[in-house]
């Protein structure tokens, strides 16, 4: 688990868990050990549609703001798992929970769930 706080001049802090699935973690270690997690909004929707979660164990291209983490292993005594998250909130709000797994069986790729959900619940 790990901690990410938003900046500001806030006087209290606001704390987001992330939990890595085993095989995910194993994944991205494979293709470098980053992650880039961040919400978007469709470009061709109807107003008022949610922001899907995106995650790339490359950079995009023409998205900004991350903020990076580095994310502990959970498992006890174990120190960290190696891992590098680079996280955009979604108009300055953060999930309670950032889960990241494995979607797909022929070619797995990393996917992000804002509490569980694809959307992120902003």
């Amino acid at each position: 688990m790990r901690d990410l706080r938003r900046s500001g001049a806030r006087r209290y802090r606001e704390r987001v868990r992330v939990q890595v699935s085993p095989d995910a973690a194993e994944l991205i270690t494979t293709l470098g050990g980053q992650l880039w997690v961040w919400a978007a909004r469709p470009r061709m929707c109807c107003s008022g549609s949610p922001a899907w979660m995106h995650a790339a164990t490359a950079e995009p291209p023409g998205v900004v703001g991350f903020t990076a983490v580095d994310v502990p292993d959970t498992t006890e005594g174990a120190g960290s798992l190696g891992l590098r998250l680079y996280f955009r909130p979604v108009a300055g709000q953060l999930p309670d929970v950032l889960e990241i797994a494995l979607t797909g069986k022929r070619q797995p790729r990393v996917a992000a769930y804002w509490d569980g959900c694809l959307m992120a619940m902003a």
